[in-house]
C-alpha cells in the first residue's frame, strides 16, 4: 500500500503545482489526466502486490538458476541415508557432494536436511558454493523444514494451493501423469515439475504444455543395471518440445546417496557419465576402477557401465 500511496501523492504535488501555477486558461496538465493516472497506477500498484504475495519462484530463484543450463541437464541426487550418520559425517558428505558437482540435494529426513542445510550454508562465499537442498518428506513437515534450511519444497498436486500460500519457498509439484500437470496448470502454477514417470511419450506430451521458463526434472534410479540410467538421462536430455520450446532441464538419481562408502563415487560417476559426450576411458581423480567402487567398469560410445557393491549385496 505505501507504494501506491507513494503515486498518489506524487500526481497530487505534480496537480497541484500546475493548478497553483499555470495560466488559467491553458493548465499544464489537466485534472482528468491526472485523477486517470492515479487510478491507473493503482491498479497495477495492487495488481503487483498480489502477484508479490502469491505467486512463489522466478527466473533467479536459486532452484532454477542451479537446475536450469545452458546446455544439458543438471544432475542433482537424493540423500536418503540407509543408516544413521552422525552430524560430523553428513556434514562431510555435503560437502563432499557440492564438490562432486551435484547440483541440488533432495532429502526426504528433517534431521538429515537440518545437518546438511547448515554446512551449505556455510559454504556462501567459497567455492565451490553452496546447492539448494530440496525437501521431499512428509507434508506436516513441511515449515520445520524451511526453518531448517530447505531451498524448496517438493509437493503433490492436491497440496499445491495451501503450498503455494503457506511455504516460504519455492514449490515444485511432482507429478506422474499429463493430467497431473494439466491440474497444477489450471491453479495457474507452471513453474518446476518432478516427473517420476520416464516414458518418452508422456514425457514430450508434458512439455508440449509447459512453457519455456519451466524447470522439468525427471527422476532415474540411480545404479541401474549396465548403467542404464545413463543413456536413459542422455536421452531425456533431448527431448524437446516443437511447441512450446520446453524441455527436460535436470534428472534426479532416486536413491543415490544411502550413506555407504559408494556416495561420492556414484555421484561423480553419474554426474561425469552423463556430462560427457564420448569418452574412451572413464577416469575419475586418477584413481583405479576398484579403488572408486565401480569394479568391472567398461567404456561404450561415451556411456560407462559399472557394478556397484551396494547392488551385489
Amino acid at each position: 500500500m505505501k507504494f501506491i500511496s507513494c503515486h498518489i501523492l506524487a500526481a497530487l504535488s505534480i496537480l497541484s503545482f500546475s493548478e497553483a501555477f499555470a495560466p488559467s486558461s491553458r493548465p499544464l496538465i489537466s485534472s482528468r489526466n491526472v485523477l486517470t493516472s492515479i487510478s491507473e497506477a493503482a491498479v497495477v500498484s495492487k495488481t503487483a502486490l498480489q502477484m508479490s504475495t502469491t505467486t512463489k519462484g522466478n527466473n533467479n530463484s536459486s532452484i532454477q538458476t542451479a537446475l536450469q543450463k545452458m546446455r544439458g541437464v543438471s544432475i542433482s541426487v537424493e540423500l536418503n541415508p540407509s543408516s544413521s550418520l552422525t552430524n560430523m559425517e553428513l556434514e562431510i558428505l555435503s560437502q563432499e557432494l557440492r564438490k562432486a558437482k551435484a547440483n541440488a540435494i533432495f532429502i526426504k529426513d528433517v534431521s538429515v536436511l537440518k545437518e546438511v542445510g547448515k554446512e551449505q550454508e556455510l559454504a556462501k562465499g567459497n567455492f565451490p558454493g553452496p546447492v539448494p537442498c530440496v525437501f521431499m518428506g512428509e507434508k506436516d513437515d513441511y515449515n520445520l523444514a524451511v526453518e531448517n534450511g530447505a531451498s524448496s519444497i517438493v509437493v503433490s498436486v492436491k497440496d499445491l494451493d495451501a503450498a503455494i500460500v503457506d511455504i516460504a519457498v519455492d514449490v515444485i509439484v511432482a507429478v506422474d501423469t499429463l493430467d497431473n500437470v494439466k491440474a497444477a496448470l489450471d491453479m495457474g502454477y507452471d513453474y518446476s515439475f518432478l516427473l517420476s514417470a520416464i516414458d518418452e511419450e508422456l514425457v514430450n506430451s508434458i512439455l508440449d504444455v509447459v512453457p519455456k521458463s519451466c524447470t522439468v526434472i525427471a527422476s532415474l534410479d540411480a545404479m541401474q543395471k549396465d548403467s542404464a540410467e545413463i543413456v536413459q538421462a542422455k536421452e531425456l536430455a533431448t527431448l524437446k518440445s516443437v511447441e512450446t520450446n520446453a524441455k527436460v532441464s535436470g534428472i534426479l538419481m532416486n536413491d543415490a546417496c544411502v550413506g555407504d562408502s559408494e556416495d561420492l563415487k556414484y555421484t561423480s560417476f553419474i554426474v561425469e557419465g552423463v556430462s560427457k559426450k564420448s569418452s574412451s576411458t572413464f577416469a575419475m581423480t586418477g584413481l583405479t576402477g576398484a579403488a572408486n567402487g565401480h569394479f568391472g567398469s567398461e567404456i561404450s560410445g561415451g556411456n560407462a557401465k559399472a557394478k556397484w557393491r551396494r547392488m551385489e549385496k
